[in-house]
C-alpha cells in the first residue's frame, strides 16, 4: 500500500460521492421496480455502500475500519461482557463470545474481503447465534479468528491461521472435533471451505491436520466461491447488492497478491474444485449449510459451488442444507443489524438460518 495514501481530502471526497449516490436514489428508487434492493431505504443505503465501496483504495479501506481486536474489546465494553481471548503461537488471536467451557463452539471466521475488519454486524449476529442456541438448550461458545489481513498478508497466510486455530482447539485444548463446528460468512465462508479442503487433501504449503472423529458441522453465509466477476448475477443484481465488481476485484487481488483471473486455486476459490474434490470432506464434517441471498451478485459463484459441493459431498453420504432465499442481499443477516434493523427486514433470511441451527447445532 506504500503507493496508496489517505488523506482528509479524499475521504471527504468520497464521502460526498457517496452521499450524492444516496441523494438521487431516493427519487429514483419508487421506479427500480424489481431492479432494486427488497425494501426502500435498503435499495437508498446499497447505493451508497456501492459507491463508497467503489471508490476507495486499499488504504482507505483500511483506515475507515478499525481492526477485530479492538472492534470486539470495544462491543464487549459496549455490553458490559467481560473480554476473553487466546493468543496463537504464531501470534494470531480470537476472541471468546459466551463461556469457554461450553461443550461446542463454533470457529468462526468473519468475512470482509480478507481485505476489511470484523465489524459490528458480524458480533450483533454471532450474538443472535449464541442466544438462539442457548434458548434451544444447546449452549454453546464462539471464537472468532482475527486472522491476518491482505494486502500485508496474502493466501495461504488465512487458511494456515485458521489451521493452527482448530490445532489449537483440537490437540492443545483436547477438544473432540464433533464438539466444533466452523462457520463464517463471504470471505469467511471461503475460509471455512478452504479448511475443509485442506483437511481432505492438504494444503502443500501447511502442515497436515488429522482429526479423530469429524467436525459436528460447518455453515456457510454468502461465502465467497468464485472470483469471476463477469457472471449473469453480476449484472441482473447489480442494483440490488451492497457492493459491486470494484470493491471485489480490489480485494481479491489484494489477497491472491495477483489481479490474474487464474490466481486462484482449489483452496482459494472454491467453485473451481470438481465435485470428486469435495468427496473428501465427507470424512471431515457431518453436515453442511450454504446459504446465499437470491439479490447477491455472487449468486452464480455459490450456486455453482453448491451443486458440485451436493454432487462430490452429498454423493459420499454428507448432509448438505443448500438454501437461497428470494431478495435477500449479500451477508443480509449481517449487514441489518449494521443498518438499524431491530429484526429481519422482510426477506425471513435470518430465521432461516436460526432454524437451520436450532435443528443441527
Amino acid at each position: 500500500m506504500a503507493d496508496q495514501t489517505v488523506s482528509k481530502l479524499g475521504i471527504a471526497s468520497v464521502t460526498l460521492k457517496a452521499t450524492l449516490a444516496a441523494s438521487v436514489r431516493l427519487w429514483t428508487s419508487p421506479f427500480k421496480g424489481s431492479k432494486g434492493a427488497h425494501t426502500y431505504f435498503k435499495d437508498v443505503m446499497f447505493s451508497m455502500i456501492r459507491t463508497q465501496l467503489g471508490s476507495l483504495n486499499l488504504a482507505q479501506d483500511r483506515y475507515l475500519n478499525p481492526l477485530t481486536t479492538p472492534t470486539y474489546l470495544k462491543y464487549c465494553k459496549d455490553n458490559g461482557i467481560t473480554p476473553d481471548s487466546i493468543t496463537l503461537p504464531s501470534g494470531v488471536q480470537a476472541h471468546w463470545l459466551g463461556d469457554r467451557s461450553a461443550k461446542k463452539t463454533i470457529l468462526y471466521f468473519h468475512g470482509g474481503g480478507y481485505v476489511l475488519p470484523m465489524g459490528p454486524g458480524h458480533l450483533a449476529v454471532l450474538q443472535d447465534i449464541r442466544k438462539t442456541l442457548e434458548a434451544a438448550g444447546s449452549p454453546t461458545s464462539i471464537l472468532i479468528l482475527a486472522y491476518s489481513l491482505a494486502p500485508e498478508r496474502t493466501y495461504p497466510t488465512q487458511l494456515r491461521e485458521a489451521v493452527e486455530l482448530l490445532r489449537h482447539m483440537t490437540e492443545t485444548e483436547g477438544r473432540d472435533p464433533s464438539t466444533l463446528t466452523l462457520g463464517g460468512d463471504s470471505a469467511g465462508g471461503n475460509l471455512t471451505l478452504s479448511v475443509l479442503s485442506h483437511l481432505a487433501h492438504p494444503h502443500p504449503e501447511i502442515p497436515a491436520l488429522q482429526l479423530s472423529t469429524k467436525l459436528h458441522a460447518a455453515f456457510l453465509l454468502s461465502p465467497w466461491c468464485s472470483f469471476n466477476m463477469h457472471t449473469p448475477s453480476f449484472e441482473a443484481n447489480a442494483e440490488k447488492d451492497m457492493f459491486d465488481s470494484r470493491a471485489l476485484g480490489r480485494w481479491s487481488s489484494a489477497f491472491l497478491a495477483s489481479s490474474s483471473p487464474f490466481a486462484g486455486d482449489f483452496y482459494s476459490e472454491p467453485v473451481l474444485a470438481p465435485a470428486s474434490w469435495w468427496e473428501g470432506a465427507a470424512d471431515v464434517v457431518e453436515e453442511v449449510l450454504i446459504w446465499g441471498g437470491g439479490n447477491e451478485i455472487l449468486l452464480d459463484g455459490i450456486e455453482e459451488f453448491a451443486r458440485r459441493f451436493e454432487k462430490g459431498f452429498g454423493g459420499k453420504g454428507g448432509k448438505v442444507s443448500a438454501i437461497i432465499t428470494p431478495g435477500a442481499a449479500h451477508v443480509e443477516m449481517v449487514v441489518e443489524p449494521m443498518l438499524g434493523y431491530k429484526g429481519d427486514s422482510g426477506t425471513g433470511s435470518a430465521e432461516v438460518v436460526r432454524g437451520w441451527m436450532r435443528a443441527k447445532l
